[in-house]
C-alpha cells in the first residue's frame, strides 16, 4: 500500500490544483471511495442520507462529471487513510510491545536471586527465554519499519498533500472566506458535516505520529496552511459532532510543547502567534476544558482528566505570552464562561488531590508493614500477595493522580496572581476556600505523618512545593471577601491550622518573612471574623420542612422556585448548574434564566425568623 501512495502522491503533489477539484465527489453516485458506512464530521447517518437524496433528486445536481483530478485527489486521500496512518499506529503498538515486554525481562532479572530458589524457577527460566526471543523478534521488526514509515521522503510528501487537503477541508467549512476569519457561520455547511470523521483524525495522527518520532520534517512550508487548519478547526468546536476528535486536535497542540517535543518550538511559536489563535484560541480552550466534563462515553470520567492535561500544559506556555494571557483576564472579566472553568478547575483539583492523597496514605501503611518483617511474616501468602498487588497498583495510581493535580494547583497558582474576582463569585468562594483549607490540613495537621513515603521523587511527591503552591494561593487572593470565605469554612479552617502552616513554611524556608507576614495577618483577619460570626449566630432550633433546602437539608434564604415546581436555595441549583444544566430532581434541562424568586415563601422566611429571636 505504501508503494501505491507513493505513486498516487507523486500524481497528486504539486500537479494537482484544487480548484479543478469537486468538493462534493464524496456524494457523487459513481465515486471511487465509498463512505457509506463512514462516522461523520457532524451529521447523523439518516440526515446524510436524506441530504444526498435530495442532491440526486436535484434537476442540477451541484457535482459535476468525475474528472481525473478530483479522482486523483480523493483517491488519494483516502489511500493515506489505508496505508500510511495504519502503518504509524502498528510502529506505534511495536514499540510499546517491545517497552512492555523489556520491562517483564528486566523485572524478572532484577527478582532471579528470589525466585531461583522456590518451585517455580524453571518455569520463570521459560518466561524469560521466551519473552528475550520476543524482544529480539520485534526489534528486528522494527527495524523493518524503521526503513518504511521513517523515510523522510515520503513523509514530506504526506505534509505536501495534507497541505492542500487543509485547504480543501478550509473551503468545504468556510464557502466564502476559506476561514480567514473566525468565528465560522453558525449554521455549519451540510457540505462539511456529511464528511467522514477520518478526514481530520487521520491529519491529526500523522501530525502527532512525525511531531514523536521525526519533527525536523515538521520544519516544512506545508505546515503553514495545516497549522491554519488547526486553529480553526479547534477554534470552531461546534463544526465537530465528537468531542474525542477534538481532543486529538488538542494533543497536537500538546506534542507540539517544547515541554513534551524540545525540537518543535518554532513549530509551536508559529502556531500560537497566528493571528487567529490569538484572539480565539484562549476562550476555544477554556470553553473545551467545561464541554468535555460530559461525552456520553463510558470512559468520560477518567478521559476528561488525560484530556485536560493537555489543555492545562497548552495553557501554562500561554500564559507566559502577554497577548494570550491578557486575553485570559480579559475572559475572566467577562464572568459566567470562566466561572465555569474555574469551576471544574475547582472539582478536578479536589478529587485529585484527594486520590493522591489517599494513595499516598495506604502507600505508607503497606510501607509500615513491609518493615515490621516480624508482624508481615505472620499474615499468610495470599495476604501479602494482595497487598503487594495493592500497593503496586496505588504507586501507579499515585504517579498519575499527582501529576494531573499538580498541573491543575499550578494553573490556580498562576492565574490568581492577575485574576481575582471569578475565584471569589458567590458560588465559588466558600468552595474554594473549603478546598484550600482541607488541603492545607492534610499537609500540616496532626495526621500529615501518613503521608510519609519511602523514594517520594518516585510518584512526584513534593508537599514542601504543594504547601509553597497553596499558601501562595492564599495570598494571591489575600482581601476581605476572601478572609470571609475561610472564616465561613467551618469543617477545616482552625486558627492552630494556620499556626502549623506558618511554623511549616518557616522551618522549610519556603517563604520570606515578609510573605509569612501577610499570612498571619490574613488568619488574624479570618479569626477576626469568626468571633463576629460565632456572635450573630442564632439558634433557630427545629425547621418547618418547607423552610428547608430539598438537597442540602439547610435554611432557606433566597428560596427559588423550578419549572418542576421544587423549591431550592438559589447559591445550590446556581452551584449545581455549573455543574450540570439539568434539573437535579429529574434531569431535565435546566437554566438559570427559568429559576423563579419565591417572593412569597421568602417574605414568609424571614417573618419566622424574626419571631424566632424574638424568643
Amino acid at each position: 500500500m505504501l508503494n501505491l501512495l507513493s505513486v498516487l502522491q507523486m500524481l497528486t503533489v504539486n500537479k494537482i490544483s484544487l480548484e479543478k477539484v469537486d468538493p462534493y465527489y464524496p456524494f457523487h453516485p459513481n465515486s471511487r471511495v465509498s463512505i457509506k458506512s463512514e462516522t461523520r464530521l457532524r451529521a447523523l447517518p439518516n440526515d446524510c442520507d436524506k441530504w444526498t437524496e435530495k442532491l440526486k433528486s436535484d434537476k442540477k445536481p451541484p457535482w459535476q462529471d468525475p474528472k481525473f483530478p478530483t479522482e486523483c485527489f480523493f483517491v488519494t486521500l483516502h489511500c493515506h487513510h489505508l496505508s500510511i496512518v495504519p502503518a504509524t499506529r502498528r510502529y506505534q503498538q511495536r514499540l510499546k510491545a517491545i517497552r512492555d515486554v523489556s520491562r517483564m525481562v528486566d523485572e524478572l532479572e532484577n527478582t532471579e536471586p528470589i525466585w531461583s530458589k522456590l518451585p517455580n524457577a524453571s518455569r520463570n527460566k521459560e518466561l524469560l527465554k521466551k519473552w528475550k526471543s520476543q524482544v529480539q523478534r520485534l526489534n528486528k521488526s522494527k527495524l523493518c519499519a524503521d526503513a518504511a514509515v521513517l523515510d523522510e521522503s515520503l513523509l514530506r510528501r504526506c505534509l505536501q498533500f495534507y497541505e492542500v487537503h487543509s485547504d480543501y477541508m478550509l473551503k468545504v467549512a468556510d464557502p466564502k472566506s476559506s476561514g480567514v476569519t473566525l468565528p465560522l457561520p453558525t449554521d455549519v455547511p451540510m457540505q462539511f458535516a456529511a464528511l467522514p470523521d477520518f478526514y481530520i483524525e487521520d491529519l491529526a495522527e500523522f501530525l502527532q505520529f512525525i511531531l514523536q518520532y521525526v519533527p525536523h520534517v515538521a520544519d516544512d512550508p506545508s505546515m503553514d496552511r495545516i497549522l491554519h487548519l488547526l486553529v480553526v478547526l479547534v477554534c470552531s468546536s461546534n463544526y465537530i459532532g465528537n468531542p474525542y476528535l477534538i481532543a486529538k486536535l488538542v494533543e497536537v497542540i500538546f506534542v507540539m510543547n517544547p515541554a513534551v517535543q524540545p525540537r518543535s518550538q518554532s513549530l509551536n511559536e508559529k502556531f500560537l502567534m497566528h493571528p487567529l489563535a490569538l484572539q480565539h484560541l484562549v476562550p476555544a480552550l477554556m470553553n473545551f476544558y467545561t464541554d468535555i466534563e460530559s461525552t456520553g462515553a463510558s470512559s468520560e470520567f477518567y478521559d476528561k482528566f488525560a484530556i485536560r492535561y493537555h489543555l492545562s500544559i497548552i495553557l501554562k506556555v500561554m500564559w507566559t505570552i502577554p497577548a494570550h494571557q491578557n486575553r485570559m483576564i480579559e475572559e475572566a472579566k467577562k464572568g459566567k464562561s470562566f466561572v465555569k472553568f474555574v469551576n471544574m478547575l475547582m472539582n478536578d483539583t479536589t478529587f485529585l488531590l484527594d486520590e493522591s492523597l489517599d494513595c499516598l496514605k495506604r502507600i505508607h501503611e503497606i510501607q509500615e508493614a513491609l518493615e515490621n518483617t516480624d508482624e508481615w511474616e505472620k499474615q499468610s501468602r495470599e495476604q501479602q500477595q494482595s497487598r503487594q498487588r495493592q500497593l503496586a497498583m496505588d504507586e501507579k495510581q499515585c504517579r498519575s493522580y499527582l501529576t494531573l493535580a499538580t498541573e491543575t494547583v499550578d494553573m490556580f497558582h498562576y492565574l490568581t496572581q492577575k485574576i481575582i474576582g471569578p475565584f471569589l463569585d458567590s458560588h465559588l468562594g466558600d468552595r474554594l476556600a473549603a478546598m484550600l483549607n482541607f488541603n492545607l490540613q492534610q499537609l500540616c495537621g496532626s495526621k500529615c505523618k501518613n503521608l510519609k513515603v519511602k523514594n517520594p521523587e518516585k510518584y512526584g511527591w513534593e508537599p514542601k512545593k504543594l504547601l509553597d503552591s497553596l499558601t501562595d494561593i492564599y495570598l494571591h487572593l489575600d482581601c476581605d471577601d476572601f478572609a470571609k470565605t475561610i472564616a465561613n469554612d467551618e469543617r477545616s479552617y482552625k486558627k492552630e491550622l494556620f499556626d502549623d502552616a506558618i511554623g511549616r513554611m518557616r522551618r522549610a524556608r519556603i517563604k520570606t518573612e515578609q510573605e509569612i507576614d501577610k499570612f498571619r495577618k490574613l488568619q488574624d483577619k479570618v479569626e477576626e471574623l469568626v468571633r463576629d460570626k460565632n456572635l450573630a449566630e442564632t439558634d433557630y432550633g427545629e425547621i418547618p420542612e418547607e423552610f428547608k433546602d430539598p438537597l442540602m437539608d439547610t435554611l432557606l434564604d433566597d428560596p427559588v422556585i423550578l419549572p418542576s415546581g421544587t423549591v431550592m436555595e438559589k447559591s445550590i441549583i446556581m452551584r449545581h448548574l455549573l455543574n450540570s444544566q439539568t434539573d437535579p430532581f429529574n434531569r431535565q434541562p435546566l437554566t438559570e434564566d427559568e429559576l423563579k424568586p419565591a417572593t412569597d415563601l421568602k417574605k414568609k422566611i424571614q417573618q419566622w425568623k424574626i419571631e424566632k429571636r424574638k424568643r
